[in-house]
């Protein structure tokens, strides 16, 4: 069921009996703007840490336990050209609790998000000078995770030209370092009056009661951007970086801008195309670059849609760069190529529909279908369609969306020569 609670905030309930469980999430959506992504996650921190109702953690802790060990948690991350903050909680359904677990946890959710724990006017001072030091510390941790230092890298490379999408769902250090108090509590305001606001709740339920919860929020009407979702960054020329660490594995991470709808049937092409260029354990990167040719510690490819991107991930000896460089290429010509038995092709789809299905039975991936919905309600959504949608590609439509494969950024993280 689909409700419109208010302009831009808007309700979605899917009724299951498949799960033991009801998960609730509250979704706040916001242009993004690379300058407030770590305030909004400082912000996170700071909500889930203690509200005025439960103004220390062990309280909001008690609290939980005692909804029959409910958990609940607040994170960011990107749809697209959205940042996204997202409230969620996970109760065992109201029939097996024989209690308003339910309203419990509505009334919980709002608690937290709308009386946070504030001393005139401010957020908490020794709350928010401790979670501004734990995500300061966090986010430079990262630069200690090679893979996720060159992940980091080679978006901010592919993204030179759109700050906001180079800079990640989280933030930076240097980000986090300009917020202050009073910020935090500005972004707050603005988050609460001005995101678009999406309520998922997914469960037992009936969509009447959901529907009188979910309007106890008041969330007030606001105005919404209408503009494509979706982050297609025009072609560029090959933009290319080095950057030396003291690794003993090189990582050479490539990103490929991709021709394609966001869920039309050129996606589908995509998506079984990535699969078999690097997205399955039977890939041509896999089966080739790592285990045939024994130049990559791992190889693999993913599909991001929204932002029309392909990224491929390796791990390297850095005096082999050049040649892995060669060989990964040559991969995608032979996609591009038709180089692959129908049997091949079948088995992509075969796995792809698998994993789908298997994804089907996770309350949390079914929530994330029903954020979806409400984003781009236009598009089909459902597992039919998906499967329908990935068994209907053909060899030539692989090949066709294999060359809309544009390499656009190369990054290598490696050590230092000398």
């Amino acid at each position: 069921m689909r409700a419109k609670l208010a302009k831009g905030v808007g309700l979605t309930v899917i009724p299951t009996t498949q799960f033991k469980t009801t998960r609730i999430a509250i979704h706040f959506l916001a242009p993004l703007n690379h300058a407030d992504v770590a305030a909004r996650t400082l912000l996170t921190s700071v909500l889930e840490t203690a509200s005025q109702d439960h103004p220390t953690q062990s309280q909001l802790s008690a609290y939980l336990e005692g909804l029959f060990g409910a958990s609940f948690g607040i994170g960011v991350g990107k749809e697209g050209r959205l940042h996204r903050v997202s409230a969620t909680m996970n109760l065992l359904s109201d029939q097996l609790a024989q209690s308003d677990l339910l309203a419990q946890g509505m009334a919980f959710l709002k608690q937290v998000l709308l009386r946070p724990l504030m001393v005139k006017g401010r957020f908490d001072e020794p709350i928010f000078a401790r979670e501004k030091h734990n995500l300061t510390q966090y986010l430079e941790s990262l630069e200690e995770d090679r893979q996720t230092q060159a992940s980091l890298g080679l978006q901010a490379l592919y993204f030179q030209s759109d700050p906001s999408q180079a800079t990640p769902s989280f933030g930076t250090p240097a980000g986090l370092a300009q917020v202050s108090a009073k910020h935090l509590v500005s972004v707050y305001h603005q988050m609460l009056a001005s995101d678009r606001i999406e309520i998922v709740v997914l469960g037992n339920v009936e969509a009447s009661q959901v529907q009188t919860l979910a309007e106890a929020f008041d969330f007030a009407p606001r105005a919404i951007d209408d503009d494509a979702l979706d982050s297609d960054l025009p072609l560029h020329d090959l933009a290319t970086q080095t950057v030396t660490a003291p690794v003993i594995q090189a990582k050479l991470n490539l990103g490929y801008h991709v021709d394609t709808d966001y869920f039309g049937p050129k996606a589908y092409a995509a998506i079984v195309a990535n699969e078999l260029f690097g997205g399955s354990a039977l890939s041509k990167l896999f089966t080739n670059v790592r285990e045939k040719a024994s130049l990559a510690y791992y190889a693999s490819s993913s599909f991001d849609q929204a932002r029309h991107m392909v990224t491929v991930q390796t791990g390297i000896d850095a005096e082999q760069r050049d040649v892995v460089l060669a060989l990964i290429g040559d991969q995608l010509k032979q996609v591009q190529q038709g180089d692959f038995t129908d049997e091949q092709l079948q088995t992509m789809k075969d796995g792809l529909i698998a994993n789908r299905e298997t994804a089907y039975d996770a309350p949390r991936f079914l929530a994330r279908i029903g954020l979806l919905e409400s984003l781009w309600p236009s598009q089909p959504h459902t597992l039919q369609a998906y499967l329908d949608g990935v068994q209907a590609v053909t060899r030539k439509q692989v090949m066709q969306a294999a060359k809309g494969f544009a390499l656009q950024a190369v990054y290598c993280l490696q050590k230092e020569v000398g």
